[in-house]
């Protein structure tokens, strides 16, 4: 059975004088600075975190329910709320405390073009019509929000990145903002971004209409992404994690001014929260820093947490993908799944239905930049297969959670091999329409060849 990775890549956001301020060398603690969301109106009351016991079925969300999916770039899954010691996000860990939290989500790939392609689409990357550059563009994908805009529901966007202007995603929103101000560099990103997301965001969602309407949204926060841009307040140390975890908290404190304006909204107690990441980030774990090019857990196991009315707060630690949330998000609003969605809907075991182990499937196509790479995660292993397949590697998490002592025989990587080529069989994979033969992996090949 076939089942999938978890979600984004993206970049970064500008200054602003009037930015909230923490300093998170004091003995700041992830309950400070929680502000009136943390008795959000979406959430009565403040469960227990443990499992459900005999995970009893409790009421479902509300008939006329709202999604909001706030997706933060290059957000690590080691959070505070997953035992990172550092407080570096007391608003997101103030959330996650009435929300499910999933630890071990996966994105579906390991950078944004083609994480965030999939997530939308709710299938692989590799089986999706792509122009094959490494800033991928998409055409004539059914993203799901179609089918939410098919079925009435409004759908909004606000990207911070002039990559979302012509990726091919705005065509699924009725609303499609690109922040103002931001620049445009394939290799790095110098903009500050978070204080405008939450502004857009809080012009899309205050619209008037939206009291009387159902609506979709999604933001994407690319601060953590590539450069890590010191913020007046927040000082963490000089090492590019100690950077990047400044940049965490500088979105998280944004973050926590959205949601504090979503908790004033009249619409608030029937809309479900959706955090979560399209990809990981490196500082050094596999000789590589920042994403993409490789599925090393450090870079596709990333946050993910609902928070969504009546459903107790808990752990789900068993894998989930990010493919898993268009199938969701179409449940939440009563439409119906395109067939070719390959996830599975969370809404079932968010009100305690048993969870149950499913594969999870991360897929990075062979771009102009990249070999190919792909994963099979099946309990704690993790089969990675290189190239065209050329080779794989078996890893066991639950022992070498790094990753640094593969097998590659014996009967349990048999065995692994034979699950993983069973799911690439039943794959329709589809070649690029703009980077051929001649252009795929030219980068990753120049690059090993001056070596």
């Amino acid at each position: 059975m076939r089942r999938v990775a978890v979600l984004c890549a993206a970049l970064v956001a500008a200054c602003s004088k009037d930015a909230p301020r923490v300093q998170p060398g004091s003995s700041l603690a992830p309950e400070t600075a929680r502000g009136a969301a943390s008795q959000s109106a979406w959430h009565p009351a403040t469960p227990t975190r443990k499992a459900l016991a005999g995970h009893p079925r409790v009421a479902g969300p509300p008939k006329d329910c709202n999604v909001i999916m706030l997706s933060v770039d290059s957000m690590r899954a080691d959070m505070p709320w997953n035992g990172y010691s550092r407080p570096i996000a007391p608003r997101l860990t103030e959330l996650e405390k009435r929300a499910v939290n999933f630890t071990h989500a996966y994105s579906v790939s390991s950078y944004t073009a083609m994480s965030l392609g999939g997530l939308l689409a709710g299938r692989l990357p590799s089986e999706l019509n792509r122009s094959g550059y490494f800033f991928s563009t998409y055409k004539r994908v059914n993203f799901f929000p179609k089918d939410l805009r098919k079925a009435g529901v409004r759908t909004m966007g606000v990207m911070a990145h002039m990559y979302f202007k012509g990726a091919g995603f705005d065509d699924a929103f009725d609303d499609w903002k690109i922040v103002p101000g931001v620049t445009f560099d394939p290799n790095t990103d110098r903009d500050v971004t978070s204080p405008q997301s939450e502004q857009a965001a809080e012009q899309l969602l205050g619209d008037p209409a939206n009291e009387s309407r159902r609506f979709f949204f999604w933001a994407h926060f690319l601060d953590p992404h590539d450069l890590y841009l010191h913020h007046d307040g927040i000082d963490w140390g000089s090492r590019d994690r100690d950077k990047y975890d400044g940049e965490v908290t500088f979105t998280d404190q944004y973050l926590g001014k959205l949601l504090d304006f979503i908790a004033s909204k009249s619409w608030a107690p029937r809309t479900i929260i959706i955090v979560t990441a399209d990809h990981g980030e490196e500082f050094g774990e596999h000789n590589m820093t920042r994403h993409g090019f490789e599925v090393w857990e450090t870079l596709v196991h990333v946050p993910l947490m609902i928070a969504a009315p009546g459903a107790p707060a808990r752990n789900i630690d068993v894998q989930r993908s990010a493919l898993d949330l268009a199938p969701t998000i179409l449940d939440f609003y009563g439409v119906e799944k395109d067939p070719g969605l390959e996830g599975t809907s969370l809404l079932g075991e968010l009100y305690g239905d048993a969870d149950e182990e499913r594969d999870v499937v991360v897929d990075l196509p062979a771009t102009s930049d990249s070999a190919r790479r792909r994963a099979l995660v099946h309990g704690t292993e993790k089969l990675i297969c290189f190239d065209n397949d050329s080779y794989c590697k078996l890893y066991y998490l639950d022992t070498d959670p790094m990753e640094r002592a593969p097998t590659t025989k014996g009967s349990e990587f048999a065995q692994m091999k034979e699950r993983y080529l069973a799911m690439t069989k039943s794959m329709k994979e589809v070649v690029p329409y703009a980077c051929g033969p001649d252009c795929l992996n030219t980068a990753y090949r120049k690059k090993a060849s001056a070596n």
